[in-house]
């Protein structure tokens, strides 16, 4: 991915910090069509200047909310690391997490869905990092608590980790549309970690 030109944004500023509360509650209210931002600039206390010199467009500030929200969503696997006697159990127990992290606040996983979609260039760093901090969590969930976590990008757990990224996803895109349920989206990914992690034995 191309790399952005623009350096990262401090989202525990003040004012940058009162900017996503109000786009989060927006977003958790009326999904992505109601994060306006003239709305947000006016309901935070801000100029709309000031807000767009922060974020440029609705996308780059519905992935802030949830570049916010994955910290969150990184402390409820330090306090909850998903637990199951195999890589396969894990898997599902992280997943069913981060689905529910998701679709549990459904408008906001919707708007979250479509910025993360939409993938302007300007979020191509920010997108890579959030799949990054991602893999971590899923890597950790494969390997299990006791044994160190590979940081290789190359290593066959991340290889693994994007392609569990990008089923679980394409069928987030699908939930967002009404295709599909939180547990067909987690049945899906954990059909595709099988596979590899406990594959069915050949057939003679």
């Amino acid at each position: 991915m191309l790399p952005s030109s623009s350096p990262p944004l401090d989202l525990d500023e003040p004012r940058t910090r009162r900017i996503v509360d109000v786009a989060l509650r927006l977003a958790e209210d009326g999904g992505f069509a109601a994060v306006r931002l003239r709305d947000v600039a006016q309901e935070a206390g801000v100029a709309l200047r000031t807000l767009y010199k922060r974020f440029p467009g609705k996308d780059e500030l519905v992935f802030a909310v949830l570049v916010r929200e994955l910290v969150r969503l990184e402390l409820l696997f330090q306090r909850r690391p998903p637990a199951g006697r195999s890589a396969v159990a894990r898997v599902r127990a992280s997943f069913e997490l981060i689905t529910e992290f998701l679709c549990g606040r459904a408008n906001l996983g919707r708007a979250i869905v479509r910025a993360v979609a939409g993938n302007a260039s300007d979020l191509s760093r920010q997108v890579a990092t959030f799949h990054d901090r991602l893999a971590t969590l899923i890597v950790g969930a494969i390997v299990g608590r006791s044994a160190p976590i590979p940081t290789a990008p190359d290593h066959p757990h991340h290889r693994l980790a994007a392609v569990l990224q990008h089923v679980w996803f394409s069928m987030l895109v699908g939930w967002s549309n009404g295709l599909h349920s939180p547990a067909e989206i987690v049945d899906a990914v954990v059909d595709a970690a099988a596979l590899v992690l406990d594959p069915p034995p050949r057939s003679a």
